[in-house]
């Protein structure tokens, strides 16, 4: 007992020194107040250890909301647009979407006019807790989410936590638990599509005897012509464990499955997976067996090379120190996982927390992203891609799904595998609902076109007026692009009250819409070095040069309007569009990642407002 109390002593000392300076005595009490994950049906939510109301002690949510304007830095070049657009009929009292980070949306990569999505869903006046009616709804759109049709329920029985991939065929491939079928206990299943946006699903699931494993997450295989068809993930209510299972027939109900591998992992959703180019499929997890200190709250990484057959052995990507020298920052629930080419992308949220299990909502929190191509950093390693100072320190206050000041992550790549996303939760400036206690929500959104090894700094994607409460950000792991024009397809709730209804009855029923977001992002590996304005238009020569892979291009706008930066190769051929859209008055960088291109000669120019120049440089491989 005196080492935890000696433990969680340190960890406020660290987490609270940041803030200190801003919040008073009452306040810093408040916010060094650990709390624990509680399991409720199938829904977790963060309760004090001392088990008092969330916000006990706390003199003024308004006071300590208005001393939370960090500042926030949004100066990079790259620019970002978005529409918004409800889903028809998707509005619904059940307001949390995940345990985790969500998997909700799906754009075919072979048709990505394609887009699907699925939410879960009650309708108003369905009673709490048991939420009899919770639903997983299914919705199409074939015009890139310009109009949206919803298909079916799927299934047509109370259902959760629902997550959606898809088949080489452009077929959908959804996971949910469930009774359906007539298990005893809800269990997780899965069902394919027999056309895209058809809505006649075939329902596959492992073995009756194995109706434990819920939270299903899944992956399709490269092609259906295999015999390994998917891969599904499960974990076990109260059970610090999760399995995964290869299905190998999708005709016909049940499926034909290998059967279920263990591997540690803690519960409800904090596993991820995907597939790479050439087939190969990764999963991104916490480990929270804590059967050794060392490996406590940890992050891991396995990888098939055989469609899920077998795995490699578990990789440690991110190590919590905890303890004398560490931060005691770590995963605790939010994680997504994306291929670039055959190159595996984790994004994950690190929390202040303790070694038995507690985390501290209120302290500075950061996303970080890892991959094993991260140039000159250890594979063991991970970067930092945003953080409390970053996006603004907005500690997480209310009604609380296991949440903090910065989390739940999704990640996508770019059709063309230039430009990575990763978009996440950040508290707001504001608070709401009937008692006035629960912090109201935003999205954010960072970019890196050189394969994650820099980000260009975080933006905010929703509205900042009207004020609604923005949560549960889901990303297509691939999303279409025209030229340096790059679009990225998500979901997300918007609701107007803060916090969850299913965790925190008392705010009352808020019917909050889905919300597909479509954002246009231009300008990607640019930054702006200086907001001076140059006396004349200029095109400096790249360096280094000769260079392997990467060269940086400086260039200067004197008059604002429209700049294009291309490259072209020995032939005149264009390869590489830079930037090609509106810029203001000031200096810029661009570094151009040239992985793909070969050894050789090329030229880069600059165009803008009558203003041409050209120059060459070298790629050595």
């Amino acid at each position: 007992m005196l080492k935890r109390l000696l433990l969680v002593a340190l960890l406020v000392a660290v987490g609270c020194s940041v803030a200190s300076a801003q919040f008073s005595k009452a306040e810093q009490e408040f916010l060094r107040t650990p709390f624990k994950i509680n399991v409720i049906g199938d829904a977790l939510v963060g309760v004090r250890v001392d088990g008092m109301p969330n916000t006990y002690g706390l003199p003024s949510v308004s006071s300590l909301i208005k001393k939370n304007n960090s500042p926030v830095y949004q100066t990079d070049a790259w620019t970002l647009t978005s529409t918004f657009t409800e889903l028809p009929g998707s509005a619904s009292i059940y307001d949390l979407c995940s345990n985790g980070s969500p998997v909700q949306i799906w754009q075919d990569p072979a048709t990505p006019d394609n887009i699907h999505i699925v939410i879960v869903h009650s309708p108003s006046g369905d009673p709490a807790p048991g939420f009899a009616a919770r639903r997983s709804k299914y919705f199409f759109s074939s015009d890139r989410g310009l109009t949206w049709t919803f298909i079916s329920d799927v299934p047509s029985i109370r259902s959760g936590f629902p997550t959606i991939n898809g088949f080489g065929d452009g077929t959908a491939l959804i996971s949910n638990h469930s009774t359906d079928g007539g298990a005893p206990a809800a269990k997780g299943q899965a069902y394919k599509d027999a056309a895209a946006g058809l809505g006649s699903f075939t329902r596959l699931d492992a073995p009756p005897n194995d109706h434990v494993y819920i939270w299903p997450r899944v992956c399709a295989t490269q092609n259906l012509t295999i015999a390994n068809k998917f891969i599904m993930i499960g974990s076990i209510n109260g059970q610090d464990t999760t399995r995964f299972n290869v299905c190998t027939n999708v005709n016909s109900t049940p499926g034909t499955w290998l059967g279920w591998t263990t591997f540690p992992s803690d519960q409800a959703e904090t596993y991820s997976i995907a597939r790479g180019s050439d087939g190969r499929i990764g999963i991104a997890y916490k480990n929270n067996d804590g059967t050794q200190p060392s490996d406590y709250a940890d992050m891991w990484f396995i990888e098939s090379t055989n469609a899920g057959t077998s795995f490699s052995a578990p990789l440690k990507i991110y190590d919590t120190k905890f303890g004398p020298g560490g931060d005691s920052l770590g995963p605790i629930r939010g994680l997504g996982i994306v291929y670039q080419g055959t190159s595996p992308k984790v994004v994950f949220e690190c929390v202040k927390q303790t070694q038995e299990g507690s985390f501290f909502p209120g302290l500075p929190a950061n996303i970080r992203f890892w991959s094993p191509t991260l140039s000159g950093v250890d594979p063991n390693k991970s970067i930092i891609i945003a953080d409390t100072t970053s996006v603004g320190y907005h500690p997480y206050v209310g009604v609380n799904d296991v949440l903090s000041s910065l989390g739940r992550p999704n990640i996508g790549v770019s059709a063309d595998g230039n430009v990575l996303f990763a978009a996440f939760m950040v508290p707001s400036d504001y608070v709401g609902g009937i008692s006035d206690t629960t912090t109201f929500g935003d999205i954010w959104l960072n970019v890196s076109a050189n394969n994650g090894t820099t980000w260009q700094g975080p933006k905010k994607i929703n509205p900042v007026t009207p004020v609604k409460d923005w949560r549960y950000v889901s990303v297509s792991p691939s999303n279409d692009n025209a030229g340096s024009s790059y679009k990225l397809n998500m979901v997300c709730l918007k609701g107007n009250m803060p916090g969850s209804y299913v965790n925190g009855t008392g705010n009352g029923e808020s019917l909050e819409p889905y919300v597909f977001i479509r954002s246009t992002i231009t300008g990607v590996g640019i930054s702006q070095v200086s907001t001076e304005v140059p006396a004349y238009f200029s095109l400096s020569q790249n360096y280094p040069n000769p260079f392997n892979p990467t060269t940086n291009i400086k260039f200067a706008v004197s008059k604002a309007g429209f700049v294009s930066l291309k490259v072209y190769d020995m032939l005149g051929k264009e390869v590489a569009v830079l930037v090609n859209n509106n810029m203001a008055l000031g200096t810029y960088e661009y570094q151009f990642d040239a992985s793909k291109l070969t050894s050789g000669i090329y030229f880069y120019t600059l165009k803008t407002n009558g203003f041409s120049e050209t120059k060459k440089m070298m790629l050595i491989k």
